[in-house]
């Protein structure tokens, strides 16, 4: 099969799948009205975590369909530039003494959600519409951020785009546990959630790909248009900044600039 044929069988099936979800949302529905009519207490608690089950899997697949498009040969190469170089360039360029910590998600659409909130958030804080476990948020420090990197990499078979990794400082009694990570793969149990418009949010990293898409839905949320960034290396990165509620412009060659135009 060609590339384009194995994309149109993915978006085929995500689609069949999708109708199916709807289907099986909307017989849970009529089997919780029933059992509120009937007051089963038991039956409603079943009913409305299989529906909570099914409105995550149903806002997953719509989130999905609504990006995935054809591989891009540039689109491998800013991938393997990220996995390969940009992680040295972070833990090479930031002090030891500096708490920064990441957070990668691979779906750019649950990134635009994001976005939207106001802040990084839970699940349930943003109000996502389903249940979750996660009472902070997953984060790494600069000695291990290939692993937030990778978990913004939804892979180039998925045919979506590359995520975003939020940057950000933790609060001030969470910076011993961050700058105490070492090897571990993620901040032990997390950090807790952040505003966008809080002075230590640091900013957003994705790829040339979706530059003008965040651009565009950041100008739609905030009414603002982000000004023109300085693509003085080409490097396929890309950083926004956020400030007294206003988008700024930083600099994209390295992450010891960046940390310079913040004054760290």
């Amino acid at each position: 099969m060609t590339n384009n044929e194995i994309f149109e069988t993915i978006k085929n099936n995500l689609t069949t799948n999708y109708n199916n979800q709807l289907r099986k949302l909307k017989e849970l529905k009529e089997q919780l009205l029933i059992a509120e009519q009937n007051q089963d207490n038991k039956k409603v608690a079943i009913c409305t975590r299989r529906i909570n089950s099914i409105l995550e899997s149903i806002n997953n697949i719509k989130s999905i369909l609504s990006c995935i498009r054809p591989n891009k040969e540039s689109d491998l190469r800013e991938r393997n530039e990220i996995i390969n170089n940009f992680s040295t360039l972070v833990n090479d360029s930031i002090p030891d003494d500096i708490p920064l910590v990441f957070h990668g998600n691979k779906n750019i659409e649950v990134v635009k959600q994001i976005i939207a909130s106001g802040g990084l958030y839970t699940p349930e804080e943003r109000n996502a519409g389903y249940k979750s476990f996660a009472t902070q948020i997953d984060v790494t420090a600069k000695s291990n951020i290939r692993v937030s990197l990778e978990f913004a990499d939804s892979s180039i078979n998925s045919f979506m785009p590359y995520g975003a990794i939020f940057v950000f400082y933790p609060k001030e009694h969470e910076y011993e546990k961050v700058l105490s990570t070492g090897d571990n793969s993620e901040v032990f149990g997390g950090v807790e959630s952040i505003n966008f418009n809080e002075e230590r949010f640091v900013g957003i990293i994705t790829t040339d790909e979706n530059i003008e898409t965040l651009k565009e839905y950041i100008k739609i949320i905030t009414g603002t248009q982000p000004p023109q960034y300085t693509d003085a290396d080409n490097d396929a990165l890309f950083w926004y900044c956020t400030t007294n509620n206003k988008l700024y412009r930083a600099y994209r060659n390295t992450i010891l600039q960046l940390l310079v135009w913040f004054e760290v």
